[in-house]
């Protein structure tokens, strides 16, 4: 099957809408649908993204796991399909091969998935699998597989996917989201050789979800933290706890928690570990129809694609709270001089020329009550997206019926510099001293041409505008030739 979509895809990319109608930083797939990443991982000199794919259309259906690598978290090379849905146990048009993991041990790459197929009884069924490369490209499939049935809890649960594995010492860790009586859970399995398992417990509940899905976990500066995508819970904010996770008890002790992200784009986190020990977490940068404030995939699924990753973020521990960072690599990315609008005036207003390529606008405060507004227009549409900066930022999207409206960004006294990246359809906005993020789509109509301008009234409440406007031009090699 990996061969046939393989296929299917060189032969078809050709007719799709080509790159000027796709996001120029972010990942995307040549074609088909795109939704979570998966397993991704430093494995022989190279950073694997792998993630939830179908490549036959442009919305959700049975699930295969697309591939790309990269060498700096920034260009990327669109690789063959890794895994298809060729077995019985997960060959239902409405399974396939669902989230998971990746780990090294020994030289080999062996990703845990979840398989989805339905039973006699026409009841769709979870069940957790491996497969094996040598070499990162080539994948075969566990003959025993599956490793894990669906009976976690002591019966079967439908809800029972998602496997997250990792190493401590010299034993192997599993963590597998599961819904029992309307509450989400993880529960924990140890292993001493990657293929055998034996259940320790329930983890970690969120009584006020029925879900929580994509979970990773991993050590930073001396604490775990544990991640999670939860399904119920108004906002359905992808969450972080810190704490400790008791390996004899098999339960994480949790002592702080908070968001990943504040926007409404920000689905299913995963991390990368970089050879230099540093952390950086890829969410899925769209949403699910269920969740709150969700308004549309946008014009993505007539240009023959749907779903891009967000940017690479730096994650790292400060006392009880994750802060995200946006990626150091895209200073590499300079295209041309920067304009720099010095703003110490008697208030200020400023039109800047428009915006036509990927662009980073930095912006530098001074505490005040006088708000700062930020306005992008696209003059042929009359669409506006604008920020509003006050006790927090205020998103809000006129004029487009996919847009999002009123998302907010909690600000502080401590925060004083925001950056603003802008490519095609998507945005994300940096507290780098609160080190939040809020990530949101807005559809431009294929375009991303916009005028931009800014204003505030108060002296010295806006110090300084910085407009940098990137280069993007081949980051995203578009063959699935290995």
């Amino acid at each position: 099957m990996e061969n046939k979509a393989n296929q299917y895809i060189e032969t078809n990319r050709a007719l799709a809408v080509r790159s000027s109608h796709q996001p120029i930083l972010h990942f995307t797939p040549s074609l088909g649908w795109m939704n979570d990443p998966n397993g991704l991982i430093f494995f022989k000199g190279e950073y694997h993204l792998f993630y939830q794919y179908h490549p036959y259309q442009t919305k959700w259906h049975q699930m295969y796991w697309g591939h790309a690598v990269s060498h700096d978290l920034i260009t990327w090379q669109e690789l063959p399909i890794a895994l298809a849905p060729s077995e019985v146990y997960e060959d239902s048009t409405e399974g396939g091969c669902f989230s998971g993991t990746a780990i090294e041990h020994e030289g080999t790459l062996y990703l845990f998935y979840t398989a989805v197929a339905k039973n006699a009884a026409g009841q769709l069924v979870q069940k957790q699998c491996v497969a094996m490369s040598e070499d990162g490209r080539l994948f075969s499939k566990y003959e025993n597989n599956p490793i894990l049935q669906n009976d976690s809890l002591g019966k079967e649960n439908p809800h029972f996917r998602d496997p997250k594995v990792w190493q401590k010492d010299h034993t192997f860790y599993m963590l597998v989201g599961v819904s029992q009586d309307n509450v989400g859970k993880l529960v924990l399995y140890r292993s001493e050789n990657l293929l055998e398992w034996t259940l320790m417990g329930v983890a970690f509940e969120e009584p006020n979800a029925w879900m929580l899905e994509c979970p990773d976990f991993y050590e930073l500066d001396g604490k775990d933290v544990l991640t999670f995508s939860p399904v119920g819970i108004k906002g359905e904010y992808s969450s972080y706890l810190i704490g400790r996770l008791d390996y004899e008890k098999g339960r994480f002790q949790v002592e702080s928690r908070g968001i990943l992200d504040y926007g409404v784009d920000f689905y299913a986190p995963q991390t990368f570990l970089t050879p230099e020990g540093e952390r950086y977490v890829i969410g899925w940068q769209n949403g699910w129809e269920w969740m709150y404030e969700w308004n549309g995939f946008g014009e993505l699924t007539e240009n023959s694609w749907c779903g891009a990753m967000s940017i690479p973020r730096k994650v790292i521990r400060k006392g009880d709270r994750l802060h995200a960072l946006l990626s150091k690599e895209i200073s590499q990315l300079k295209a041309a001089e920067t304009v720099i609008y010095d703003t110490q005036t008697d208030g200020y207003q400023k039109s800047v020329s428009t915006i036509q390529k990927p662009t980073l606008i930095e912006l530098s405060l001074e505490a005040g009550e006088t708000p700062i507004t930020l306005v992008f227009k696209d003059k042929r549409t009359g669409q506006t997206d604008t920020f509003t900066i006050e006790e927090h930022l205020l998103y809000h999207s006129e004029g487009n019926p996919l847009g999002r409206k009123d998302i907010t960004l909690p600000l502080s006294s401590r925060s004083k510099t925001l950056k603003i990246l802008l490519d095609l359809y998507a945005i994300e906005v940096f507290d780098e001293d609160e080190g939040t993020v809020l990530s949101v789509n807005s559809f431009f109509e294929g375009t991303l041409a916009r005028d931009f301008s800014f204003s505030c009234s108060e002296k010295g409440r806006l110090k300084q505008v910085v407009v940098t406007e990137l280069n993007g031009k081949q980051l995203i090699k578009r063959s699935v030739k290995g």
